[in-house]
């Protein structure tokens, strides 16, 4: 009664996976809350799903960190970390005062990870960085229109598309 909307590799191999609970063109919500879960690729098997944050009804996006912590939004407003070796929600705040929405085109990628490994998150109006020391969101800049889409890294730029136009942002060196 879920369906997998985000999915990333883990350092152990295992993949990581969060659910939705919509039903997509004409279907009938049947789940109240969505779920995270672990999957062991080689056996085919999921060997672990839990509701982590109670009340969600669609993950938007995972992201591997560097510190191998799991960072993620949920409902679009909703920032997270989870730690996949203990199976703990370590930290989690609505940001939906702050930042707004993300984006809800389908394939909009929110989570763009650099080379450096620095992680940051397009939200409609905003590019925001994840202080993974604090745990904690820092605006980058404001978006001249809506990041509906889009969300990719090349040569020191994080390019994004909104409307029919396609965008992109010098990041800062260091």
């Amino acid at each position: 009664q879920q369906g997998t909307c985000c999915l990333i590799a883990l350092p152990d191999g295992q993949v990581m996976g969060a659910t939705t609970t919509d039903p997509g063109t004409g279907g009938e919500r049947l789940a109240k809350e969505s779920e995270l879960y672990l999957m062991d690729p080689v056996a085919k098997k999921i060997t672990w799903h839990a509701v982590v944050l109670p009340g969600v009804l669609g993950y938007t996006g995972l992201c591997q960190g560097t510190d191998g912590l799991v960072y993620g939004l949920a409902d679009g407003v909703r920032f997270f970390v989870f730690d996949p070796v203990k199976r703990t929600l370590v930290y989690e705040e609505n940001v939906q005062e702050q930042f707004g929405q993300t984006g809800y085109q389908q394939g909009q990628r929110k989570f763009v990870r650099t080379p450096d490994g620095t992680i940051y998150i397009l939200f409609m109006k905003h590019i925001v960085r994840v202080d993974t020391a604090s745990q904690r969101l820092v605006k980058v800049c404001d978006t001249p229109l809506p990041a509906q889409f889009g969300g990719d890294y090349h040569d020191g730029r994080l390019w994004f598309g909104g409307t029919s136009h396609l965008y992109s942002y010098r990041l800062p060196q260091g």
